[in-house]
C-alpha cells in the first residue's frame, strides 16, 4: 500500500491574494520547486473575460487560482456596471470537454451567466485544468504527458475545492452553486465527502449525474462498450479531443458502427443526444469553444462507471488497486453523505441521453434531501445550457429556487 505524508494547507489571505502553503511532515514541498502558489489577478486577451464579457457591457475580472497539485486554473468574476451584487455569489461550473465560458457563450438574455448578474448575484465561472481558459502547470508544459496525469477523481478533491474556497475567501459569504453535467458529478462527489458542501448555500444540477446505467449517447455507450478508452490508453494517447488523431479514431468507429457517412457535422448531437433548441445558425460558432481538450484518464473513468454502473474513484486494476486504495475494488462515493440541510435543485430533460431519467431517479433515492425537482419532457442534455428557451423554462425557475428562503 502507498504511503503518503501527511499534507497540511495553511491558507493565508493578503489584500485579495491567496496564498497556499503546504507543509509536509519534516519536508517542505510545494508542486512549483517549494514556493507557494499564489492565486493572481491576470489580464488576458484570449481569456473569457475579453472574448465573451467585456464586449456585452459587463465588468469582468479574470483570476489565475492554483491547486495543491501545481495548476492553473481559470476563474472569472462577472459583475455589472449598472448596480452593486447584493445576493451572494453564484459558482457555475462546466461539464465535461467545457470551459466557463459555456455560461456566456449566448446572448445575454439568453446566458445564465448574465442572466444571474442582472438578477444581483456576484457571479463566478470556474474552469478546469484541461479547459484551453485555463492557465496550464506549474511543472508540466500541456505537451508533457505528467500535464494529463489525472482523471475524474483529482477534480473532485482538487479543482472544485479549490475554486469554491476561493471565491469563499474572496467574498466572505456562502456560494450559490450551479453545477452541468460532469460539474455536477464533480459537485455530487466533492460535497459527500470534505467541507466543501459548507461553502454551499444552495445547489442547482442541471442535467444532472451520477450514475450511468441507462446512457444511450451514441459516442459515450459506444466508446465504454468497445473499451475504446482501453485501446487508446494501451496505445499511449494522454489526452482525447475530437478534433485529434485519437478523437478522429472514435468518432469514426461511432459513425462506422452507426453506419453513418459523416458524423463531423454535428458532434454536439452526438455526443448528448438531439437537442431540440440549440440555434443551428450557432453551431459553428458554438463549435470553435465546446468540445476542447481532456485528458484520456478522465474519460476512461467515465466509460468505468458507465460500464460498471458505480458512483465511485478510478479502477485501476486489482493489484493496483491494492497499492491506491488498500482494497481490489475502488471505493464508492457516498451520496447519502451530503448534507441534508444542503437545498438541491435538480433539472433534467426527457430526451437526455447523458442524464438519463432511471439514472436521475436513482440518483434522486440516493440523495439526502432534493428540495426542487424541475424536468422537461422535450429537453436534452445541451438544452439546458445552450437552449434558446432556457431562459424560461429553466433560468425562471432556478432564479426562484434560489431566493426562496
Amino acid at each position: 500500500m502507498e504511503i503518503l505524508p501527511r499534507l497540511h494547507f495553511v491558507v493565508v489571505s493578503w489584500w485579495g491574494t491567496v496564498i497556499l502553503h503546504c507543509l509536509v511532515a519534516s519536508v517542505v514541498h510545494c508542486v512549483a520547486n517549494s514556493v507557494p502558489l499564489v492565486a493572481q489577478s491576470v489580464s488576458n486577451p484570449s481569456g473569457i473575460c475579453a472574448l465573451l464579457v467585456l464586449n456585452r457591457g459587463y465588468n469582468c475580472q479574470e483570476f489565475k487560482v492554483p491547486t495543491t497539485d501545481g495548476f492553473w486554473l481559470g476563474v472569472q468574476r462577472i459583475s455589472s456596471r449598472k448596480f452593486r451584487a447584493s445576493k451572494g455569489p453564484a459558482f457555475l461550473y462546466h461539464g465535461l470537454m467545457q470551459g466557463g465560458d459555456i455560461w456566456v457563450l449566448n446572448a445575454p438574455e439568453e446566458s445564465l451567466g448574465f442572466l444571474l448578474v442582472d438578477n444581483g448575484y456576484d457571479v463566478w465561472l470556474g474552469s478546469t485544468r484541461s479547459s484551453k481558459f485555463s492557465y496550464g502547470h506549474a511543472s508540466f508544459l500541456r505537451s508533457d504527458p505528467e500535464f494529463w496525469n489525472w482523471g475524474w477523481d483529482d477534480l473532485v478533491s482538487e479543482d472544485l475545492p479549490s475554486m469554491l474556497r476561493f471565491v469563499h475567501m474572496q467574498t466572505s459569504q456562502l456560494i450559490y452553486f450551479v453545477g452541468y453535467s460532469q460539474g455536477t458529478m464533480t459537485a455530487f462527489a466533492a460535497f459527500s465527502q470534505s467541507d466543501v458542501a459548507d461553502l454551499v448555500k444552495k445547489a442547482a444540477m442541471l442535467s444532472p449525474i451520477a450514475y450511468l446505467n441507462h446512457v444511450t449517447s451514441p459516442v459515450a455507450s459506444i466508446v465504454s462498450w468497445l473499451f475504446l478508452d482501453k485501446v487508446l490508453l494501451l496505445a499511449g494517447v494522454h489526452q482525447f479531443n475530437i478534433s485529434d488523431a485519437g478523437g478522429k479514431q472514435v468518432i469514426n468507429a461511432v459513425c462506422s458502427k452507426l453506419k453513418r457517412a459523416d458524423c463531423f457535422s454535428d458532434l454536439l448531437s452526438l455526443v448528448t443526444g438531439p437537442n431540440c433548441c440549440i440555434n443551428k445558425s450557432l453551431i459553428s460558432y458554438y463549435n470553435k469553444f465546446e468540445l476542447q481538450t481532456t485528458s484520456m484518464k478522465n474519460l476512461a473513468q467515465m466509460a468505468q462507471l458507465l460500464r460498471t454502473g458505480r458512483f465511485g474513484k478510478y479502477d485501476y486494476g486489482w493489484f493496483r488497486n491494492l497499492g491506491h486504495y488498500g482494497d481490489f475494488f475502488p471505493p464508492s462515493y457516498q451520496l447519502r453523505n451530503i448534507p441534508g440541510s444542503l437545498p438541491i435543485m435538480l433539472a433534467h430533460g426527457g430526451q437526455d441521453q447523458l442524464a438519463d431519467e432511471m439514472d436521475v431517479r436513482h440518483l434522486m433515492l440516493e440523495l439526502p434531501s432534493v428540495t426542487q425537482l424541475l424536468f422537461v419532457p422535450h429537453y436534452a442534455h445541451g438544452d439546458f445550457v445552450l437552449g434558446f428557451s432556457a431562459r424560461t423554462l429553466v433560468y425562471h425557475k432556478l432564479l426562484l429556487f434560489f431566493a426562496a428562503t
